[in-house]
């Protein structure tokens, strides 16, 4: 009833004002024609007239069709009778407050508002130089006209509009900026495209406003000692539309955002500070200035690498002392702040976009909606007035500071969009305005005050605190390339290196945000913060810092990870998961994420400089805090009076739920969790506590998959997470079952990749991987039933792959039976998704290699015809894991074991439906065809001599792969596959012509292919013919392939080849000594001529790689040189021969 009630009032109040405005021009009309001449006696009574006709219709019409022209037609007049008496616009301008009164309350009395449009806008673009009222009255007409525009209109009317310039007069400005920022938004929709013209106009509006922001025109007439509050207002608006509308241009104008990127982030920084200051409620508004990039950005790296610099010369203040790390004071600071939070009773239900893309892109760039403590978004509280004029005074105060505060939101939404269409090359040059930099001494006392982690720290508003750290979480989204050249190594004292002060700037960041933690208690804000900490720490490189950084914030985090609120401790957790994600982990980090103490001796010490030594007093107390027995203790007392308290509202108030911050107390099992594993422990509390909401359980085993990167952590508590892991596979929530399953993949494969590491058989280890996934088997099954998405059956299945060898082959035969039943069944389900089908039928290919499994004919065929199902599939998904499937029951088709006796065991009619399966890979994607030519060479190996069509027609494939322009994995997997081939003799006796056009392509691989892996397996090809007869006569082309490849091996068109030139070497001596050993009398001296001309090349990169290989390997090395000479006074060779003999003797002698 209210809302009714409320709209009727607002209707009655415009319709108030109408009437006002009607009577009043009424009397002016009537005054003037009182007081004019007989000629002017006429006009006056047509415009009464109009007003009779205007008023006496109805709201349902009839409206005439030219009422508007009638009216646009007086207006003209009206204007051009004032403009002969040279007196002041008083009618006019009563005609025009009430036109706008009208337009919005009945504009459609007037039909067709073309006329009145056209008119008001010359108008404007006459008089708008001149400052009169009524072009003020005409633009504010204009603005109600704009409302209903169509985009064509619009896109008519835009030129016109950029074309007036912007008045002096900040009414006027203000309008006008309006009416364009109209017009812009209403041709300009978030996916639309501009035309170039649009594009051109655009920007010329855009330099228009931006000219008179830094001319400071508007700002000086606001600041005269004559300005009024209503001219502040209207100053602080005209900022806030200009800034709006810079932004929308920007953010469709990527060109223009980039040519005048200095002068955009110039205005959004002047303006981010505007602000009341004390107690004169004045502001000074300060004019903008130039962001002069870092002139290291144009140096470091080119255009596609994310490596450039920004300023090194800046610096900060130096670190805050006096750190507090004692867990009682932090438990304490903890109660204080969660009974805050409740006092306050806000909650919030935001939870991490945990979708299937890229889910920190998703996380960084959510949009939140951030609550307020006041409804201006405030930190500081309202007070009650005492009376009229005091309360006046305080809503005048209030109005002024949300007028405020939408202009800083605007500058940072500006900053955003601006940064959002940079290069990452040309955005790190404006590092040093966006992010603190570090120092000490006087520079640093004159650091910055407008980045963004200082206004997250100390801007007055919840939303602009919250939105800065949102945007500095997006800037560094992506930044890893970047920090990771920040290092604190001993530097030179006459300079700051560049890598210095990006180490400084990052440690500076950090201080920052710990700083936020520490003192902020508004949730948006701490989530926020909480997500650009979590960005940064995955962007950092903590082995290249100083020691000391993960102590400043992980304290902070570890509180908030017991938040009352379930957004901040999901974010809180998500700190823990980056940080636990780490690849390399120093002992700062080992220490803070809770690696046991025997595992966390096996950590690197990377920090071995004089400042590691000064932080051993810190790395103590930290160690502390985690491990002492005073935080188990008083961890143990509070969950027995949760219980208790839990037990009387059970008896009280059976239905009653229980309150936020008593559902995260939650009493551990049995099976205990070390004291210093606090992280594992507290996730495990949250996945074990029913009530827990599932964003939270979601990000639990989110840190839980990180955890795997380092199995330390989980490996001696594998029980414990068998038993959190079923419970999770059998949530309600769909997500939660989801990453349950996921997170039982990488267990699964840490678990299979510790038992291959293992030298010595550990039966006890062995027993609880086994125990581990006979207590998950069942839950698989019923997850697996119960799924209503294909995504969840497909994670089960990969889960299922990633069971190792040693426990599946320990697996009971019953279970063993069971499992692969369910996975045929799955596999071969026509009514299931072909994605899940294919997950099977991958597991399945997993399987074939295991010892038990790879005998089984039966298993081995029925997985290749499941295969051979679906590698025609129309899902590039569903193909990819067939061909995988198919590669790998191939490559269990050669192994040593079975290769004598796999023909009479393999069925030939489906070893060729296997190799026409594989030719048609070949043909496909290249993620398709990496894995085809992989399957085609190793079948190709058991196909018998009298298929010559077969063998034609697959090898020709091969070789196309190899020739035909593709990725560098086709290619070396395509000579992998190969060097399978030429193991079958059979197929140089096919077709001479296949065997010239395999050794062509093979001589130019190994010569001429820029990657080096490439040339490597091309090489390896040559080390797989046994016989001299199957070279035929390429045996000459291959011997100078072999010299020209070692010579070139030296010129590296890249540097990422460097780390595989020796590799490449080592293959082309092996290559040449195996050649050597098979040479016939006649080859020698085609030998000898080819090595003269690569001579001392050849020799030294052989004594090199001969001295340098594994001493396994050189054996053919070390006896190329004694065979030769064996052969030499053994074998009937002619003089030249000999002769030629002695010389690749002597070339190829490593000792003496």
């Amino acid at each position: 009833m209210l809302l009714p009630i409320l709209k009727a009032n607002e209707q009655f109040y415009l319709m108030d004002k109408e009437r006002k405005a009607y009577d009043a021009l009424l009397q002016t009309v009537n005054n003037r024609a009182q007081c004019s001449s007989a000629a002017e006696v006429c006009l006056y009574q047509r415009q009464l007239q109009f007003l009779r006709n205007i008023e006496s219709q109805t709201s349902t019409g009839p409206y005439g069709a030219s009422t508007a022209a009638q009216l646009a037609h007086l207006l003209a007049e009206e204007a051009l009778a004032e403009g002969g008496h040279g007196d002041d616009s008083v009618n006019l301008g009563a005609w025009l407050v009430w036109l706008n009164e009208l337009l919005v309350n009945r504009k459609q009395q007037l039909g067709e508002t073309q006329p009145i449009l056209e008119w008001l806008l010359q108008r404007v673009e006459q008089q708008c130089t001149v400052e009169q009222q009524c072009t003020v009255g005409a633009l504010r007409c204009l603005l109600a006209l704009l409302e209903s525009l169509p985009v064509a209109g619009a896109l008519k009317y835009f030129p016109r509009f950029v074309a007036i310039p912007l008045p002096h007069s900040l009414e006027a400005a203000l309008l006008l900026v309006l009416c364009q920022d109209r017009l812009f938004s209403t041709f300009c929709t978030p996916n639309a495209e501009l035309q170039a013209k649009e594009l051109q106009q655009s920007s010329q509006l855009a330099n228009s406003l931006v000219q008179m922001l830094y001319d400071g025109c508007w700002a000086a007439m606001a600041t005269v000692d004559t300005h009024t509050q209503q001219e502040e207002e209207r100053l602080t608006m005209l900022l806030v539309h200009s800034l709006q509308l810079l932004q929308k241009i920007a953010t469709h104008h990527a060109d223009y955002a980039i040519q005048y990127a200095p002068e955009l982030l110039g205005l959004a920084l002047a303006n981010v500070r505007y602000r009341v200051g004390g107690e004169n409620v004045k502001t000074i508004y300060q004019l903008p200035h130039r962001v002069h990039p870092a002139q290291q950005s144009a140096i470091y790296g080119p255009d596609d690498v994310d490596v450039e610099s920004t300023a090194g010369n800046q610096n900060t203040a130096t670190a805050a002392a006096g750190r507090r790390v004692k867990s009682r004071k932090m438990r304490s600071l903890t109660k204080q702040r969660n009974n805050g939070s409740l006092q306050e009773g806000k909650t919030s239900s935001s939870s991490i976009a945990t979708g299937h893309g890229n889910r920190m892109q998703l996380i960084v760039l959510e949009n939140s909606d951030y609550g307020y403590r006041t409804p201006s978004g405030d930190s500081e509280g309202g007070c009650t007035p005492t009376s009229d004029g005091a309360g006046q005074q305080v809503v005048g105060l209030k109005q002024q500071r949300q007028r405020q505060v939408k202009l800083r939101i605007a500058a940072l939404l500006l900053m955003g969009a601006v940064t959002k269409q940079l290069p990452r090359r040309t955005l790190y040059g404006y590092w040093h305005v966006l992010f603190p930099s570090g120092g000490d001494g006087a520079a640093g006392a004159r650091e910055n005050k407008d980045h963004l982690l200082y206004i997250g720290a100390s801007d007055g508003n919840v939303r602009c605190r919250a939105l800065a750290l949102q945007l500095a979480a997006q800037l560094l989204y992506g930044s890893k390339p970047y920090l990771s050249q920040a290092s604190c190594a001993l530097a030179p004292t006459n300079y700051t290196p560049f890598a210095m002060s990006l180490a400084n700037s990052v440690m500076e960041a950090y201080r920052q945000l710990a700083s936020i933690l520490e003192r902020e208690y508004v949730t948006p804000v701490l989530t926020q913060c909480l997500k650009c900490l979590a960005v940064l720490v995955q962007a950092t490189s903590f082995e290249q810092l100083q020691m000391g950084i993960v102590y400043e914030f992980v304290p902070h985090v570890k509180m908030l990870t017991r938040h009352v609120d379930t957004s901040v401790k999901v974010s809180a957790l998500l700190v823990m998961e980056m940080l636990v994600a780490t690849p390399r982990l120093t002992q700062e980090m080992a220490c803070a994420v809770g690696l046991p103490l025997k595992e966390r001796r096996n950590v690197n010490t990377l920090h071995t400089s004089p400042r590691h030594n000064a932080h051993q007093d810190q790395v103590h107390q930290f160690q502390l805090l985690y491990d002492s027995d005073e935080e188990e203790v008083e961890n143990e007392q509070e969950e027995k009076e949760a219980a208790q308290e839990a037990e009387e509202e059970e008896d009280s108030s059976p239905v009653v739920a229980k309150p936020a911050a008593e559902q995260t107390r939650i009493a551990l099992p049995s099976g205990r969790i070390p004291r210093n594993s606090w992280l594992l422990r507290l996730v495990l509390r949250y996945l074990d506590c029913p009530t827990s909401a599932s964003p939270l359980r979601v990000e639990c085993l989110q840190v839980l998959l990180a955890m795997t990167t380092h199995f330390g952590l989980l490996r001696e508590h594998l029980a414990r997470l068998a038993d959190v892991l079923c419970n999770a596979l059998q949530d309600s929530s769909w997500d939660v079952r989801l990453y349950a399953a996921r997170t039982l993949d990488a267990i699964g494969f840490q678990m299979a990749r510790l038992a291959l590491e293992q030298t010595e058989p550990r039966p006890e280890l062995q027993q609880q991987h086994l125990n581990f996934w006979l207590r998950m088997l069942p839950a698989i099954y019923n997850a697996y039933s119960n799924a209503e998405t294909a995504t969840l059956r497909c994670s089960l299945c990969d889960a299922l792959s990633n069971m190792g060898g040693y426990s599946f082959e320990r697996l009971p035969q019953a279970q063993r039976t069971g499992l692969l039943a369910f996975l045929l069944g799955c596999s071969s389900d026509d009514a299931a998704d072909s994605l899940v089908r294919a997950a099977a039928v991958r597991a399945l290919a997993v399987y074939v290699l295991h010892p038990t499994m790879r005998d089984d004919l039966v298993f081995v065929e029925h997985a290749a015809e499941l295969a051979l199902l679906l590698v025609g599939d129309a899902q590039l998904a569903v193909r990819i894991k067939a061909a995988w499937a198919l590669g790998n029951i191939s490559d269990a088709l050669v192994t040593p074991e079975q290769e004598a006796h796999e023909k009479e065991r393999i069925s030939q009619v489906l070893l060729g439906r296997l190799i026409e399966a594989a030719v048609l890979a070949c043909g496909d994607h290249d993620k398709v065809r990496a894995n085809g030519v992989r399957a085609l060479g190793n079948l190709l190996r058991l196909l018998s001599g009298e298929e010559h069509a077969l063998m034609q027609r697959a090898m020709g494939r091969l070789l196309d792969c190899v020739r035909a322009a593709g990725s560098a994995k086709v290619k070396w997997n395509a000579c992998y596959a190969i060097g399978n081939l030429v193991r079958n003799r059979a197929m140089f006796a096919t077709s001479a012509s296949l065997a010239g056009t395999l050794f062509a392509a093979l001589s130019q691989l190994i010569v001429q292919h820029a990657n080096f892996k490439v040339r490597i397996n091309a090489t390896a090809v040559l080390l797989q013919i046994e016989h001299r007869a199957d070279m035929g006569a390429h045996y000459a082309t291959m011997w100078r392939s072999l010299l020209a490849a070692i010579e070139r091996s030296n010129a590296l068109d890249t540097f990422e080849e460097y780390n595989h030139r020796d590799g490449l070497q080592q293959q082309l001596c092996l290559a040449m000594a195996h050649m050597m050993e098979r040479a016939r009398a006649d080859d020698l001296s085609p030998c000898r001529d080819a090595l003269e001309s690569h001579l001392d090349v050849v020799s030294s990169t052989w004594r090199r790689v001969a001295y340098r290989i594994v001493p396994e390997q050189a054996t053919p090395l070390f006896t190329c040189s004694s065979l030769l000479q064996k052969r030499l006074g053994a074998a009937a060779l002619t003089a030249d021969q000999r002769s030629a003999l002695t010389f690749i003797t002597g070339a190829l002698r490593l000792q003496g």
